[in-house]
């Protein structure tokens, strides 16, 4: 057992989990335009580090509800999403990787009631369809503040609403 691998060679080098992900997680705690907004909405600095904590604490939850899963999934179809051998992999799920991509969906389409299914469909819509929101809101606040306010530095609340919901139409346009 060696806790830091080769660097080059092997399947998770140490340098990029330590500093791609330090990186990563200062961006996304720091300079992320969605948590800032949200953390500028609270009602006092002392609510901010609260909910900053709490959002801490809460991010550990998704590793246990996509690892868990994963696991079981590996457990009940091992000829399928524990495939070892490249050519079942392929045959499988087209790829030579493995097939732990379908593990979450198989596990919803096989074990989960008619019922049951179009709810977690819609759950995961919703969060799909929050987080696009978040990100819509975030990027039409930063065009409408830091571009538009320089283009027309008169511009009415009007005219910065407008302008803010346009951009969203345009980024949904793009998107």
């Amino acid at each position: 057992f060696h806790l830091l691998r080769n660097p080059l060679t092997a399947d998770l080098p140490w340098p990029g989990l330590i500093f791609g992900l330090s990186i990563l997680a200062i961006w996304y705690w720091c300079t992320d335009q969605v948590i800032v907004q949200r953390c500028l909405s609270a009602k006092n600095m002392s609510h901010v580090k609260a909910g900053c904590i709490l959002c801490g604490y809460l991010k550990l939850l998704p590793m246990y509800l996509m690892v868990f899963p994963g696991m079981i999934s590996r457990i009940l179809y091992t000829d399928t999403i524990g495939c070892v051998v490249p050519s079942l992999c392929k045959q499988y799920c087209d790829t030579e990787v493995g097939c732990s991509n379908i593990a979450y969906p198989t596990l919803v389409v096989r074990l989960m009631p008619a019922g049951l299914r179009g709810l977690m469909l819609s759950v995961m819509l919703a969060s799909l369809m929050s987080s696009l929101t978040s990100i819509f809101n975030s990027a039409s606040t930063l065009f409408t503040m830091d571009i538009w306010t320089k283009i027309r530095p008169k511009a009415t609340e009007k005219e910065l609403m407008l302008a803010g919901r346009l951009f969203t139409l345009i980024l949904i346009a793009i998107s």
